[in-house]
């Protein structure tokens, strides 16, 4: 919605799709207390109260504890598996940056991570203004170009914008991909923060979309990519795609790379050779016509003093 993903803002749990499940049970109690005679007449804040007196309203409450329960008992282990499968993925994509770094730097995880959190807050200043020129150091032009397209046809469409990060909970890798002859090298980090997030009309201060108060544990996917010697953000993903992003499988190999950079190595050193040679001494040269070395002018040598002189 207002923030720079685009979207509304739900919860990790909404995102998850999990909400089903409990939309479901949801849906049974409420058809329950729909079918009980009592309830239609009972007056507004004694409606479950006086539902779960009823004949109905007492299976009814049976039945939905039930699916309560049944919901925690296969749901707990679910989350159980969500958690530890990502938070294993993002050991691995941990591993495998070392690794890479130990050839490039540029994927030295902590040096990337600062880079990522300067990204996050410093666009996070500057959204709410619409103008983001400030910071498109840290965005491919495609991607500032799309978002500040966006902004405009917000502030036209008379829509003001107030997004604020209260505080970064957590920055982690999911995955990462190593430059070949089609892309460029990519990471994709999980971002989870505390924000306020809303959209309301700039003149009646309406709220459109959104609440006031504080988002806790926000969550999206930022995409970063190698280019021009800088990461540089290309995207923002939901925050549902973080799990299947740390179940993939990472590609780390360096074969494109290390060629590029052996070309370069070669360019380099060639070019370092041609200027050695290029410098030949004078006394070296060779006359074009005859072929033979280059007379070289008398130096004059300054006469040693007599002793009269020095005197």
């Amino acid at each position: 919605m207002a923030n720079p993903i685009g979207t509304s803002t739900e919860t990790t749990f909404r995102r998850r799709g999990w909400v089903k499940l409990i939309l479901m049970i949801v849906l049974v109690a409420v058809c329950i207390f729909v079918v009980c005679p009592e309830a239609d007449a009972a007056p507004g804040g004694q409606f479950v109260k006086q539902a779960l007196k009823s004949k109905f309203g007492r299976i009814g409450g049976i039945i939905v504890g039930g699916l309560m329960l049944i919901a925690c008992i296969l749901l707990l282990p679910l989350i159980l598996y969500v958690q530890y499968k990502e938070a294993a993925g993002i050991r691995k994509t941990k591993n495998d940056l070392a690794v890479l770094a130990e050839k490039y730097n540029w994927f030295e995880w902590t040096t990337l991570r600062t880079r990522v959190k300067q990204a996050v807050k410093e666009i996070a200043n500057v959204w709410a203004t619409g103008d983001l020129s400030s910071v498109s150091s840290f965005m491919t032009s495609d991607y500032f170009a799309s978002q500040q397209e966006l902004l405009r046809r917000w502030l036209d469409e008379g829509k003001q914008i107030v997004y604020r990060v209260e505080k970064i909970q957590r920055i982690e890798p999911l995955a990462v991909s190593v430059e070949d002859e089609e892309t460029h090298s990519w990471i994709r980090v999980l971002v989870k923060v505390d924000c306020v997030d809303y959209m309301r009309d700039r003149h009646t201060l309406e709220v459109i979309k959104g609440e006031v108060g504080t988002t806790t544990g926000f969550e999206s996917v930022w995409v970063f990519v190698y280019q021009n010697g800088e990461w540089l953000l290309s995207g923002i993903e939901e925050g549902s795609t973080s799990f299947a992003w740390a179940k993939e499988k990472n590609r780390i190999d360096t074969s494109y790379l290390d060629s590029v950079w052996n070309k370069k190595q070669k360019v380099g050193n060639a070019a370092k050779a041609s200027a050695r040679t290029g410098t030949k001494s004078q006394a070296a040269s060779r006359d074009s016509k005859t072929n033979q070395p280059i007379a070289q002018p008398k130096q004059r040598l300054i006469p040693k003093p007599t002793r009269d002189e020095d005197q």
